[in-house]
């Protein structure tokens, strides 16, 4: 899916840079502005999309691994999948909504793609999470928790996309801090804790990681915060301060203090865990594995 997808995407990017160095050394060669911008929104949304899709491979695996169920791949997920591959391809067209100039009838499937595209995300993935570690038995640590509270940033960050996405709402919080706030949510409280999850549960497998109290203090602070942090950028939009001036009006500047504050300390918790994640490496495991080779066939 995102081997599909990112090549599209990258093949967008390289069409509009390509068009573009060439109307720099002969100016006589033009093209159609709005299409340039297009390939340029397809390119970015299209790759920070396939981020997501490519971290939560991880999630698919470790928590099978850490409840001893596995993620059984049945129809319902394939179908969901696919779909997923194809909405990824159109939905950044929500964000030329406010572009007199798109024809009505690609507004029109950016909506409804945008909207269609958290159903596999919120529907599939997150109950997917949920059923495998219902009544599992799942022994918490530092992995499996942000493991399991990326798929709560994930879909939290898609409810704000998706009312980003309708048309009427577009024309009057999209260039306001909504914006930031929801694709900082599935982010940073998604893909980021997605890696970070990874990034322990490498070190607890390789070396000799253990949990302490410091890990527990981490998630903490981070997730809280983080939330602070998206919450400040959402209520900000509800107020209007744009995403684009360097200038702002006093009634602004309250969540601008408070975000602040939150990103510091979510940086604090991120500290934490890069240092234990080193620590971590500095002090390699004993154990030998085995490899089997099963046949083929």
């Amino acid at each position: 899916m995102v081997i599909i997808a990112n090549s599209t995407g990258i093949l967008a990017g390289a069409t509009a840079l390509v068009f573009s160095i060439i109307n720099i050394i002969y100016p006589s060669f033009t093209f159609d502005p709005m299409f340039a911008k297009h390939l340029t929104y397809a390119f970015g949304h299209i790759f920070a999309n396939c981020t997501i899709y490519m971290a939560v491979i991880a999630v698919y695996e470790v928590l099978s691994e850490y409840t001893g169920r596995p993620w059984k791949s049945n129809k319902a997920f394939l179908i969901a999948w696919n779909f997923s591959t194809l909405f990824t391809l159109m939905i950044y067209t929500h964000h030329l909504l406010m572009d007199f100039a798109v024809p009505q009838w690609m507004l029109i499937v950016g909506q409804i793609f945008s909207y269609a595209n958290g159903l596999p995300v919120m529907v599939v993935t997150a109950y997917g999470a949920l059923m495998i570690v219902y009544r599992s038995g799942i022994k918490w640590d530092f992995a499996s928790s942000m493991f399991f509270l990326s798929m709560f940033g994930w879909v939290a960050g898609a409810v704000p996309a998706i009312i980003d996405a309708t048309i009427v709402i577009n024309h009057i919080m999209h260039n306001t801090k909504w914006v930031p706030g929801h694709f900082h949510t599935y982010m940073g409280m998604g893909v980021v804790a997605m890696i970070f999850g990874f990034m322990y549960y490498f070190s607890k497998t390789e070396g000799k990681q253990k949990q302490n109290s410091y890990d527990n203090f981490g998630i903490s602070i981070y997730f809280a915060f983080f939330t602070g942090l998206v919450g400040s950028f959402l209520y900000a939009g509800k107020l209007s301060a744009p995403r684009r001036w360097a200038d702002h009006l006093p009634q602004w500047i309250g969540t601008d203090q408070v975000g602040a504050l939150c990103g510091i300390m979510v940086v604090i918790a991120s500290l934490i865990f890069t240092i234990r994640f080193i620590v971590g490496l500095k002090q390699p495991g004993k154990k030998t594995t085995t490899k089997s080779f099963k046949n083929a066939s």
